[in-house]
């Protein structure tokens, strides 16, 4: 009728109203990505601070375990104690370079060469099973195991061997000054922590965080008994053989058993490649032997210990490794499986589950 206002289509004007919403969610869903990709690309260039935080919190659970054990046996103050721990493995480490340091430069040099020679002897040997075909005689090992420790982060020149000592010595000495000042007052930096959670969540992230240190420190003692036990079995057992420098040979498969599942494998290969510059005998004998250790490791020390200290899937472990050997070199290969055992517990919190995989509220019910 003439004279009334017309009639709006209401489809029309709900879709003009919509207009400034949608133009608010894009705007905060735009800014929210913005903030994820500077996250992400922040935490990558500080990638190798936060690899060396977490070793400097490994260092501190250890000391921190030390003299807290030596503070309860002796009844003194645990600052004294964690003083004592922290002067006596300086001291210690310090006395050890002093007394076998010449030596073992000599022997990791000597290792050097022997295993160009091995490699060189075990490629003509491998090669002549094959009526010295064309599948090998190209092959040229000691390029590929040059190829292989530079995808990990490892130095092969001269140069790139004094840098990396270099650099190895600075971020030892800024991990050992974090994890003693850790030490020295872990509850203070772990409730500053928790301030950062909303104030109703502060005693669960407490609880958390304790049950992280907690399981740190039993996979720590765990993984230590395991690659003494590992290192001195090996050392015997090259003496025995004959092959030449057992004792860095030995060294190196204990230190190489701090990686679940890919550190026996990365610890037989020196072992093969020395006692194949002798002999293709000899490195059969002492693929052999490291066999059988690498049996009494995971058949009786992995269940004994670690699977009570913490228990992770064989095929998550060795994901998680390769995936941070693979991005963050050979730091992140290293501390790949304390990583993951730190993510479980709160994976854990998260999605309700106990440490023996059963779900808390299904069984609280």
């Amino acid at each position: 009728m003439a004279g009334e206002p017309a009639l709006r289509d209401p489809k029309r004007v709900a879709k003009k109203d919509s207009v400034p919403f949608d133009a608010a969610r894009a705007a905060k869903v735009a800014a929210a990505a913005i903030a994820v990709l500077a996250v992400a690309v922040g935490l990558w260039y500080a990638r190798t601070a936060i690899l060396l935080t977490f070793a400097g919190i490994l260092l501190a659970i250890v000391l921190y375990g030390a003299s807290r054990a030596l503070a309860e046996l002796t009844g003194l103050p645990r600052l004294l104690m964690l003083a004592i721990v922290a002067v006596g493995l300086a001291g210690g480490l310090a006395f050890a370079l002093w007394t076998a340091g010449p030596t073992l430069t000599q022997q990791i040099a000597l290792l050097a060469q022997s295993i160009a020679a091995g490699a060189t002897s075990l490629t003509a040997t491998v090669a002549s099973f094959v009526d010295r075909s064309a599948l090998l005689e190209n092959v040229d090992l000691i390029q590929l195991l040059g190829n292989f420790m530079s995808q990990w982060g490892i130095a092969t020149g001269a140069t790139s061997v004094a840098l990396s000592i270099f650099g190895l010595f600075s971020a030892g000495l800024i991990v050992l000054f974090f994890g003693v000042y850790l030490a020295a007052d872990p509850h203070t930096y772990v409730h500053l922590v928790a301030r950062l959670a909303p104030a109703e969540r502060r005693d669960e992230v407490l609880r958390m965080m304790f049950e992280t240190g907690d399981l740190l420190r039993r996979w720590l003692i765990g993984q230590s008994i395991t690659m003494s036990v590992i290192g001195a079995f090996t050392y015997v057992g090259l003496l025995i053989l004959g092959v030449p420098i057992a004792f860095v040979l030995a060294l190196f498969a204990g230190l190489a058993c701090f990686l679940p599942y890919l550190g026996p494998i990365i610890g037989a290969i020196p072992i093969v490649l020395v006692a194949g510059g002798e002999s293709f005998n000899l490195a059969l004998w002492a693929l052999g032997l490291y066999c059988c250790v690498q049996f009494l490791e995971s058949y009786l020390l992995t269940p004994l210990i670690q699977a009570r200290a913490v228990s992770m899937p064989p095929a998550v472990v060795i994901l998680n490794q390769l995936v941070f050997g693979a991005v963050f070199g050979l730091l992140g290969l290293a501390l790949a499986t304390p990583l993951a055992a730190a993510a479980t517990v709160p994976l854990r919190h998260a999605f309700a589950i106990g440490e023996d995989g059963a779900d808390k509220k299904s069984s609280s019910t």
